[in-house]
């Protein structure tokens, strides 16, 4: 019988969350005989900065590219993106094409020509549910654009997990914070 070639999946977190959301998976796939690579975005999870440090995509979507410049050269990776990860995955496949075997996008943002930031962040702002518990922040001032988001516990038991047991939950709510 073959021997099922290990793969090297990169899974990368979507807003307000961080490498922690990953805990599941990264035990199933290294239960498989996988490696598995998770790291926190800029001013996530345990990422040292804060949110009000980022001023572009490009600041949160370093640690990501950091890593993939680092890669050796024939180390190619499935790259895993969760909603926002979706244009940081995006970014990755476009400076990184060689070191990547294939990309999932799972309920994530895919950037394309016709789709771009912008586009994105605006549809995001105008559709947001404010009605719930969640907090736009104006750190540019009240006059301006949103620059950060928190989402609520009620917001993510509500719209995020609420298939989830109550622990992941629980989790969660200890853990999200503000997402550019």
């Amino acid at each position: 019988m073959e021997k099922k070639k290990e793969k090297h999946f990169v899974l990368v977190h979507g807003g307000c969350h961080g490498a922690w959301c990953w805990y599941k998976v990264v035990t199933e796939l290294r239960a498989a005989g996988h490696r598995v690579t998770t790291f926190d975005m800029a001013a996530s999870g345990v990422h040292p900065k804060q949110v009000d440090q980022l001023r572009s995509i490009s600041d949160y979507s370093q640690p990501l590219m950091e890593f993939m410049e680092l890669l050796p050269p024939n180390d190619r990776v499935a790259l895993v993106a969760h909603s926002f990860g979706g244009i940081n995955v995006s970014v990755a496949m476009e400076r990184y094409p060689d070191k990547i075997n294939e990309a999932i996008f799972v309920t994530a943002i895919m950037i394309g020509h016709d789709l771009n930031f912008p586009t994105v962040t605006q549809q995001y702002v105008n559709g947001f549910d404010s009605g719930l518990d969640s907090q736009h922040r104006f750190g540019d001032g009240p006059d301006k654009p949103p620059t950060s988001v928190l989402f609520g516990p009620r917001y993510l038991e509500s719209r995020l997990y609420n298939l989830s047991p109550p622990e992941d939950l629980a989790l969660a709510i200890s853990l999200v914070r503000p997402h550019p």
